[in-house]
């Protein structure tokens, strides 16, 4: 269950510098209590998303990209790339200001509300994803990948043995999934746009090195890929997000998977 999770969580998080995630008590309180319905099911039942990925994909940022857009820009010397990697950069000893795991709650115009759960892609980290969808009942997953590192065929086989693994657990098989080929351009981030001109995801040279192709019938139906720089993203209702935010609604509510009521 939930205390599952956190107890696992406090011991994953001691032995990584990370805050715990949560207190597993035998009464939850009032608000933590609503959060758990939230994430768990019931009559308020809020989709709950994962954003999952190798270390150094872009998740905190398409997180927090959709969260705050481009307000972090306040300078040249204050963008969100540098100040994640300061947050990131251990102090003396040997401790970080990021807390690793980063949960929002973000409200998609006109699609829907949901919780969405960023979670380090580190080798040590990726032991615990399964804690996430086993405790929490996880409506969509969002998998993201450098295409920087296309030509480190050691990351990219590692990505794409977790996105086979991770479309094949019992947990996550009515769920929908996006692949986010991430194009880190930097550039004039107040002029570009996310969305990547002229390509579709499917017709990527990384779509058939992630072995996507492959998927069987049942994968593929649930299965979007979208190119797009994510550093680029100007909030929840940034074009570019809105055709994963439209597909993700449709899967969700099908009667044949998670019959949601959006």
């Amino acid at each position: 269950g939930f205390s599952t999770l956190c107890l696992h969580s406090w011991h994953e998080c001691r032995k990584h510098q990370l805050p715990v995630i949560g207190v597993a008590k035998k009464r939850p309180t009032h608000m933590f209590g609503r959060f758990l319905t939230k994430c768990t099911g019931g009559a308020s039942e809020t989709p709950q998303l994962l954003i999952l990925g190798l270390d150094g994909a872009g998740k905190t940022t398409l997180l927090y990209r959709l969260k705050l857009g481009d307000h972090w820009e306040k300078s040249k010397e204050s963008t969100m790339e540098k100040d994640m990697k300061k947050m990131r950069t251990k102090d003396e000893a040997g401790k970080t200001e990021d807390p690793g795991y980063h949960y929002e709650e973000i409200s998609f115009p006109r699609q829907f509300s949901c919780g969405m759960w960023d979670v380090p892609g580190t080798d040590a980290m990726r032991r615990v994803w399964s804690c996430f969808y086993h405790a929490i009942k996880i409506h969509g997953v969002i998998f993201v990948v450098n295409t920087a590192e296309a030509e480190q065929e050691d990351r990219i086989d590692m990505a794409r043995k977790q996105i086979h693994f991770l479309m094949n657990e019992d947990e996550l098989r009515m769920a929908p999934f996006v692949v986010i080929l991430n194009v880190q351009n930097q550039g004039d981030l107040k002029r570009a746009r996310a969305k990547i001109p002229g390509t579709k995801g499917e017709e990527d040279e990384m779509y058939f090195r992630l072995a996507l192709h492959k998927l069987h019938f049942s994968c593929l139906e649930r299965l979007k890929v979208c190119k797009m720089n994510i550093l680029a993203l100007k909030g929840e209702a940034d074009p570019a997000f809105e055709e994963i935010t439209k597909f993700m609604k449709v899967k969700m509510c099908d009667p044949k998977g998670l019959r949601m009521n959006l």
